[in-house]
């Protein structure tokens, strides 16, 4: 196993321990400082890990086909991971939740066609700013969270004010996430279409 796959991994065994941390505050109650520093940390993690294992494996010369299915996999695992963590705080829709659970298991069986041909099939661009999309999503939730701690344990009137406007984005980077599901599933089911009618 090398670097790169290490930093990989860092997600699927991290994922988890975010999930726990995220439900393990009762509904109605605010998280503690410890819970949130905990997850902030992880959060960071999990996304920095996503950015640079790729550019490790560049560097050192150690792109492999493993790493080309291992990374989206374990991307795919941390997001639904924390996204599921939402989903059960009733901050994320359910809707929304179930698209995006479909669009990755979609994509895994077309990742899985291409390796019945012999090919191992990395992350597309609209992956990857599809990666993006959710990030920002999940790191809005997390603001979320925090300043309503805060606004919790007494803090200025004028961060309470804020708590509204934060949810309104929160709700809208729901609905980005659910339009990059649908744009990726379709590029990449596209792109096997492609590949299928050319050989």
């Amino acid at each position: 196993m090398n670097a790169a796959t290490l930093v990989t991994s860092l997600r699927i065994i991290l994922a988890p321990v975010y999930f726990f941390i995220f439900i393990a505050t009762p509904k109605g109650e605010r998280m503690t400082a410890a819970a949130l520093i905990a997850l902030w940390l992880l959060y960071a993690i999990i996304e920095i890990s996503d950015f640079i294992d790729g550019k490790i494996a560049r560097k050192t010369g150690s792109v492999t086909d493993l790493g080309k299915v291992f990374d989206p996999f374990a991307d795919s695992f941390a997001r639904l991971t924390y996204f599921l963590a939402f989903l059960v705080s009733g901050i994320m829709p359910a809707w929304v939740f179930i698209v995006v659970l479909y669009r990755d298991l979609g994509v895994s069986f077309i990742r899985l066609m291409f390796m019945s041909k012999g090919i191992a099939m990395g992350a597309k661009l609209s992956g990857k700013l599809k990666a993006g999309v959710y990030a920002v999503a999940g790191a809005a939730v997390m603001v979320y969270v925090t300043l309503a701690a805060l606004v919790s344990e007494g803090a200025p009137a004028w961060l309470g004010q804020s708590i509204a406007p934060l949810q309104v984005i929160v709700q809208v980077s729901w609905f980005a996430c659910l339009a990059a599901a649908v744009w990726t599933m379709l590029d990449y089911a596209i792109a096997y279409r492609k590949h299928s009618s050319s050989h």
